[in-house]
């Protein structure tokens, strides 16, 4: 028998209900129902009632129940008999952002010079924000930054809610053109972004279809979906866009980074993207996570004008 079989039946007794106790374990109903089977097969004796009222425990199921708890207490005490020693994790999903890359880069500086590098192990994954999810549900991950146009989606909330998580919004960010400084239009005193239209359109993604997103996005019809170069790394389309004529849509970076680049940026009338952090509901917040927050608050500072030295 299994160790997460015996919180199974734990939860069943403190929810009384299949339905809710599966919630809780982002099963569905029937494999949960299907754990509890194979436990009864083990056992050789019948844990529950089932009726059309639902479930309730046998009384040799409420013995078992109480042998379930001491055995998860047990556990639990033996595990953090091992963790006084263990390295307290701390773990960042970046959406491919620079700033946030940036933050993770110093605070990893900081605990290194703080000697504290024995205490803390830091990780940090690219991914999307349903990617994201799943690593705080792992506990592989403590937040969740995201940049999107749909964060507010009924469907996104109601996925977060079932995994028990909540959202945070941090900013608004303006979103650019970008391009090389010397391509033909960055100088151009009657720019229009309909005569991108001319240029090939530079975009990374996990999924190849992911740039026909933008011809649903009224605020980048421009698009020319018939002249697309798609990469899979940020990294490597800003290198396309700096060194060719092709052009790409992003949100705002500090002015410094796009410097470095030799990219310039044309801002995108009304249109915006929302960054905010994903994390799990009802957790107080670890020392290290304040720290990181702290940082990315001061990396983000360009938005207000903040001198980024």
């Amino acid at each position: 028998m299994k160790t997460e079989q015996f919180q199974y039946v734990i939860e069943l007794y403190k929810t009384g209900s299949i339905s809710k106790a599966a919630k809780k374990f982002y099963m569905s109903r029937p494999n949960l129902s299907n754990s509890i089977r194979s436990i009864e097969d083990e056992l050789g004796f019948d844990i529950l009632e089932r009726g059309v009222n639902g479930v309730r425990f046998t009384e040799k199921g409420l013995a078992f129940v109480r042998h379930c708890m001491s055995i998860v207490k047990e556990l639990d005490e033996i595990h953090t008999l091992a963790s006084k020693d263990a390295r307290l994790q701390f773990g960042v999903v970046n959406p491919n952002y620079p700033p946030v890359e940036r933050a993770f880069i110093r605070l990893c500086r900081a605990v290194e010079e703080g000697g504290e590098l024995s205490r803390y192990k830091l990780s940090m994954f690219q991914e999307y924000q349903y990617e994201g999810m799943a690593l705080l549900n792992q506990r592989k991950a403590d937040l969740a930054i995201t940049v999107s146009t749909d964060l507010r989606a009924p469907s996104l909330a109601r996925e977060m809610e079932e995994r028990g998580l909540e959202y945070r919004k941090l900013y608004d960010l303006p979103c650019n053109v970008n391009l090389a400084r010397e391509h033909p239009l960055a100088q151009d005193p009657d720019f229009s972004l309909q005569k991108l239209r001319d240029y090939p359109f530079v975009d990374y993604g996990i999924r190849s279809d992911r740039v026909y997103t933008y011809s649903r996005i009224p605020n980048v019809r421009f698009v020319n979906l018939e002249k697309v170069i798609q990469v899979d790394s940020g990294h490597i389309r800003s290198h396309v866009v700096a060194g060719t004529d092709a052009y790409s849509v992003g949100v705002a970076l500090p002015p410094d980074l796009n410097d470095q680049m030799g990219i310039h940026s044309v801002p995108i009338p009304n249109f915006t993207m929302e960054m905010g952090v994903i994390r799990r509901a009802g957790e107080t917040e670890s020392e290290m996570e304040g720290r990181f927050m702290a940082l990315l608050r001061e990396e983000m500072g360009f938005l207000r004008g903040d001198d980024p030295g």
